[in-house]
């Protein structure tokens, strides 16, 4: 299309406008209750998902591929922070200064990074669901591997992101603009959000057959031997933990992606009053992350305060008492009974 058809030149203003979407003139007290919340949320989320890759470097014990796709939830999760933190800038009254390009800039870097964030834990649950099947201690997974699934990750993550800037967009088809991102078309949004619907529709799916399996294969080894309790009490570590799971993406998630389904099919339906909420509820995820799949862990947490208290990192033998050798270890716990007090993440 020519320039006449398409509007790269006109100021974001004109694009809201089109929309319907108020575009703020100066900040009310909402506005600013939400900034001061998001950055708040940001600095957590970084220093967080810092601290998680930190310890995952310098402890040796971390050095196994369920660690490293560990680390690269968190690497996307400290993305994420620092994409809402460049959004939280960028807002508001800010957003009358901004072009086409820096706004389809502003927006790239948040899809990118929740999307990252989503994949790595798709991929978490792949990883645990062949590891549980297997019945292995540590997955089979070299680092070429995995360094291959990251590179994967990042790739489709970065291209997500930049699919309304090469030309997914409304820009020179004013009509599909979407009310909530009113430089993005109708289609790329719906597209977006059935993506991650069946990413969450996946993971669902493979934890609860990790759950079924790790459930009957506990019930089958209380029969035989008289661990009765401590096997029972794995069974409901392991439920817990996918309950804190997809409960914790459930409640980040779903109120978003719902939100933008209704932008997308239902014109009539007032969205806007909740966006900003339900956004800085989603990027609540990623600071959640960190809790979830990481703090968990007995060793984990003694390697924190390690790195918190500026300690060196003793050298034992073995284990460190109530702590596992790997988020492998639950699935070691039910299927060759070691004495473990704690079970990490699945």
């Amino acid at each position: 299309m020519d320039d006449e058809q398409c509007y790269y030149n006109e100021t974001i203003a004109f694009f809201y406008n089109k929309s319907g979407k108020d575009l703020a003139t100066e900040w009310n007290t909402v506005s600013k209750l939400v900034m001061g919340l998001g950055i708040t949320v940001c600095i957590f989320i970084m220093l967080a998902n810092l601290l998680v890759m930190v310890a995952i470097y310098k402890n040796r014990r971390f050095h196994f591929p369920i660690y490293y796709l560990m680390a690269n939830l968190a690497a996307a999760d400290f993305f994420a922070g620092l994409a809402y933190f460049y959004l939280m800038f960028n807002t508001g009254p800010n957003t009358r200064r901004l072009t086409v390009s820096t706004w389809l800039l502003r927006q790239g870097l948040i899809d990118t990074s929740l999307t990252a964030s989503v994949a790595n834990l798709l991929a978490i649950a792949i990883e645990r669901h062949i590891t549980v099947f297997r019945m292995q201690l540590h997955t089979r997974m070299s680092n070429r591997r995995v360094v291959v699934v990251i590179v994967i990750i990042w790739t489709m993550s970065i291209i997500m992101g930049a699919i309304p800037s090469v030309g997914w967009n409304c820009i020179c088809d004013i009509s599909t603009c979407s009310n909530m991102a009113p430089l993005y078309s109708n289609s790329y949004l719906g597209f977006w959000v059935i993506f991650n619907l069946l990413t969450f529709v996946v993971m669902v799916v493979l934890y609860a057959h990790i759950f079924m399996y790790v459930r009957q294969r506990t019930m089958r080894m209380s029969r035989h031997s008289s661990g009765q309790r401590r096997n029972r009490d794995t069974m409901m570590s392991l439920l817990k933990t996918v309950v804190i799971v997809l409960g914790a993406f459930i409640v980040c998630w779903t109120p978003g992606l719902v939100l933008l389904l209704l932008d997308v099919v239902c014109k009539d339906c007032n969205v806007l009053i909740f966006e900003k909420f339900f956004l800085l509820l989603a990027e609540f995820n990623s600071a959640m992350n960190p809790i979830i799949y990481s703090y968990r862990d007995k060793e984990m947490s003694v390697t924190f305060k390690q790195i918190l208290c500026c300690q060196r990192q003793e050298n034992v033998n073995g284990t460190i008492e109530g702590s596992d050798r790997s988020a492998s270890s639950i699935n070691h716990t039910v299927l060759s009974g070691a004495h473990h007090n704690d079970h990490s993440v699945v």
